[in-house]
């Protein structure tokens, strides 16, 4: 290998991860307006009554969300006539309580105040909430209407009529229909939003309908955000980016909030980003790494999605970004976590849902190992240990390939003086017929000996695909979040907050540097000795996980390694001893 190849390789790898680390890496939300220091809201301002304060907001949010947006369509067929007022006299909570999650809902424009999901918590150890803080903050909360029309732009703002229960229980094992009506006479104006839960079931069913003059009105679209969850911990920053996912014919259309510009609005307290991604999708989801809000469109595929996203200003600085998905008549939503099995079980519903789970590069491998650790973790319930078995089980599997390859790289370093002398018998490299002679002298050279030159490179090549396999793994699925190992490693999907594992990796690397024979100059060789130390620099901000898999896979090689150094030691041993004795007889034949 060419030295200043291997040098340029290295320096170049670190800068782009340190580049892709500052510039690129999505950087954690600032906390919403609406929290504290302390958890605690901010107090109210005193000249208005509680109930104005989100009402206020939501003008901001939502005039600015209907701006520039085409004016829904309704429908040719005469209904009757709306005959009287539907309205409630003020705000009213209404909770849904069931086995897999807790959802709160305002009758002030129907919408959905909160969901904390029962199985799973946030970075802090508090509930899951999957509706962002930023939601009460703006006061436009999910499932509002997106407000181009006058129409729909009072119904974010109506007090909806609820009949029943101030709590619902949805334990008893079959569907359960919450429905907000509104209507006004004078206006002609009928809305009503039901919303179907089932016990067993993430997936709540959706039925809006608006009726205008005896119009009902089509392609009523449904707006999602802003954000999802509450998750603010700097450790997680590069998982935590926001995106809309569309899927449709086996293939996942995408989108990154962050990476969308906002421009300057007419109002100029805000800027603002938006864009329409078509039609035609079997559904689409507004996700994080490890939650989704996914919404199933309407009969035939035809509802519309679109986004928007809005930055206030504050004064000279940017202020926290709002990010809606905007669905057309939606029947269905799918809001939980991303789990294999949740996901699996509604696939009928959703289909090639799955795919939501974004493994990338060799994503195959990164299934096949989440199964196994899944496996393993059946009867050794620490996914710590679990990695661990799993790696051993690995390294069983691989061991006749790791092994040849070890000693391959043994008696590549024993034909070094052989080789020099070859290379010194054709000292002008630059003559082409020289280097055929050289190369055609040394392949004959390796085929004496049975040696493959480039054995020693099977580890690293078997080793890149199970690492990357790994760290997508442990980046993506939720089956490993908040998941501890042992004293300080209290989740096994972020960094060591000490850095231990990944200096314990750095020198395990070093120890089998040290144990493994080099074919290569001295210059290479005190490369290979950096190599370990840039290796705990990449590795310091990735997953306890991974570094502990890598780490103990070194302890692994390490053991192999002796075995094979003991090996060669005793062929080395016994050769030298069986020319000595060769010698010795030579020696008295002479006499």
């Amino acid at each position: 290998m060419d030295t200043k190849k291997l040098i340029l390789t290295i320096v170049l790898s670190v800068a782009v991860l340190l580049v892709w680390q500052y510039f690129f890496m999505p950087k954690p939300a600032p906390a919403p307006p609406a929290a504290v220091a302390d958890g605690t809201a901010p107090p109210q301002d005193a000249a208005l009554p509680p109930a104005a304060a989100p009402e206020a907001a939501a003008a901001d949010i939502g005039s600015i969300l209907g701006q520039a947006e085409p004016a829904v369509e309704e429908k040719e067929t005469e209904l009757a006539a709306v005959p009287e007022d539907l309205s409630a006299p003020g705000e009213q909570p209404v909770t849904v309580e069931g086995p897999l999650f807790t959802a709160r809902f305002t009758n002030r424009g129907a919408g959905l105040v909160s969901l904390v999901l029962k199985n799973y918590k946030d970075d802090a150890g508090q509930p899951m909430d999957l509706v962002s803080r930023s939601a009460e903050a703006s006061g436009f909360f999910p499932f509002y209407f997106l407000n181009n029309t006058k129409t729909l732009d009072g119904l974010n703002k109506a007090m909806f009529r609820y009949r029943g229960s101030a709590t619902v229980d949805i334990h008893r094992g079959r569907e359960t229909e919450i429905v907000f009506e509104y209507a006004n006479a004078a206006e002609n104006l009928l809305a009503v939003k039901k919303f179907i839960f089932s016990p067993s079931s993430y997936v709540i069913g959706l039925k809006f309908e608006v009726i205008k003059d005896g119009r009902l009105v089509a392609d009523l679209p449904v707006v999602f955000g802003p954000d999802l969850e509450n998750n603010d911990s700097r450790d997680r920053a590069m998982m935590m980016n926001l995106k809309i996912a569309a899927y449709a014919n086996e293939k996942l259309q995408s989108l990154d909030f962050a990476k969308q510009k906002t421009q300057p609005q007419a109002t100029p307290a805000f800027e603002k980003a938006a864009g329409a991604m078509g039609t035609g999708f079997f559904w689409s989801a507004y996700e994080t790494t490890y939650f989704a809000a996914v919404f199933k469109s309407a009969p035939g595929n035809r509802s519309q999605l679109s986004w928007q996203a809005i930055r206030p200003l504050q004064g000279d600085e940017k202020g926290k970004l709002y990010s809606y998905m905007i669905v057309t008549d939606p029947v269905a939503a799918f809001i939980g976590p991303k789990d294999e099995k949740i996901l699996a079980a509604v696939e009928g519903e959703f289909p090639d849902l799955n795919k939501i789970i974004e493994y990338g590069w060799f994503g195959s491998i990164a299934k096949i190992m989440l199964k196994g650790i899944t496996f393993v973790h059946g009867f050794l319930p620490n996914y710590g240990w679990a990695i661990i078995l799993f790696t051993l089980f690995l390294k069983l599997v691989l061991f006749p390939l790791t092994y040849s390859s070890s000693v391959s790289m043994a008696k590549m370093q024993a034909l070094q003086p052989k080789l020099k002398a070859i290379q010194k018998k054709y000292k002008n490299s630059k003559d082409m017929e020289q280097r055929k002679l050289m190369n055609a002298e040394m392949m004959a050279l390796y085929k004496q000996e049975k040696v493959n030159p480039a054995g020693g490179c099977l580890p690293l090549l078997l080793q890149l695909p199970l690492l990357w396999g790994f760290f997508r793994l442990l980046s993506v699925s939720i089956n490993v979040r908040h998941e501890p190992w042992l004293l300080w490693i209290t989740d096994l999907s972020k960094k060591d907050p000490y850095y231990v594992l990944p200096i314990l990796m750095g020198v395990t690397q070093l120890i089998q540097t040290r144990m493994t024979p080099s074919s290569g100059d001295s210059t290479q060789k005190k490369m290979m000795y950096i190599l370990p130390f840039v290796m705990v620099i990449m590795f310091a901000s990735f997953p306890s996980g991974l570094n502990l898999y890598w780490c103990f896979s070194n302890v692994l090689q390490i053991g192999q390694q002796y075995i094979v150094n003991q090996k060669i030691y005793k062929q080395k041993k016994e050769e030298a001893r069986e020319f000595k004795a060769l010698k010795r007889k030579k020696g008295a034949k002479e006499k």
